[in-house]
């Protein structure tokens, strides 16, 4: 028998019992979820932009953060794209892509 298969089972069970433990209580592992996300972004200018710092519930969260599409975080974007740190998330993304709605939206011709 291989590393993998001795591995398999108990990783498996692992995943499981987490599953499980989630399920329990989805609406606490989410709250925890989000305020894990939040505190690690309220020193991203987003965060800051939006009062991360003063966040503790979803309603504190709607109030500054509206739903938006593409055109609304654009100046975000263009600051991650020029090689800012920090903007929408601590750190810079080791990779950036637009999905493909866009491209073809505005007729992006590159080379996929």
């Amino acid at each position: 028998m291989g590393i993998r298969s001795l591995l398999a089972g108990p990783a498996a069970a692992l995943v499981a019992s987490q599953t499980k433990k989630w399920a329990s209580r989805p609406g606490y592992y989410q709250q925890q979820t989000f305020e894990k996300l939040v505190r690690d972004a309220r020193h991203t200018a987003f965060g800051k932009d939006h009062g991360f710092a003063d966040i503790n519930s979803i309603e504190d969260f709607r109030k500054p953060v509206p739903v938006r599409d593409y055109e609304g975080l654009k100046s975000y974007i263009e600051r991650i794209v020029s090689g800012e740190k920090d903007v929408t998330w601590p750190g810079k993304p080791e990779y950036f892509a637009k999905n493909i709605r866009y491209y073809i939206r505005h007729q992006v011709h590159t080379d996929l």
